[in-house]
């Protein structure tokens, strides 16, 4: 009986084990979209330094090139 007991546990365990080895399709979605965000942040980083690069060398109302 023990040794039932024993080789029933290990197909449980084997089975386990085997079932979440493999990624599946959610997982690779997962990485996918999480890749995808990364990307986007990224470049909304770029874009706001460039934005303020560009605003720093806009010239304004208070400048001598100022057209009225």
């Amino acid at each position: 009986m023990k040794l039932m007991c024993l080789v029933l546990a290990g197909l449980v365990v084997m089975s386990v084990m085997a079932i979440g080895c493999g990624p599946t399709a959610h997982s690779r979605y997962r990485e996918m979209t999480y890749r995808r965000v990364n990307d986007t942040d990224w470049l909304g980083a770029q874009d706001d330094v460039d934005a303020l690069i560009l605003l720093s060398e806009r010239p304004s109302h208070l400048s001598q090139w100022y057209n009225n």
